[in-house]
């Protein structure tokens, strides 16, 4: 399962968006993946606009790895926002699906953080 949101702003705007107040919510933004201009720069024509946010919550990420190094796969969380069709989305999957797949022990901690990545896209569509 994953979310989806639609945004009436551009995908830089919302990038920025995120960028601001992540930290607010404890989250930091580890790295963005420009899609785009991660494929011109490989040679590969690609128009549309993609940017994936790697981000992490420190005390949520020592606890998951804490008490299943497993887990790693699934971090850090991704946020992405594109274009389709004109409309800028805010996508992300369902962490308390991917958690529950790997340790199920885990899942109070992971609905919370999930709460909290989707009150930031909230925020910022």
């Amino acid at each position: 399962m994953h979310y989806i949101e639609e945004s009436n702003k551009s995908v830089q705007e919302v990038v920025d968006s995120i960028q601001k107040i992540a930290s607010t919510y404890g989250f930091g933004v580890l790295h963005i993946h420009n899609v785009k201009n991660t494929l011109n720069s490989k040679g590969i024509d690609f128009e549309r606009e993609c940017q994936i946010l790697d981000v992490c919550k420190p005390s949520v990420a020592k606890e998951f790895l804490s008490q299943d190094m497993s887990l790693s796969v699934i971090m850090p969380c991704k946020i992405s926002v594109y274009t389709d069709n004109n409309t800028t989305n805010i996508a992300m999957n369902s962490l308390t699906q991917l958690v529950d797949d790997i340790n199920p022990d885990l899942l109070d901690l992971a609905q919370k953080s999930q709460e909290e990545l989707l009150q930031i896209i909230n925020e910022v569509k």
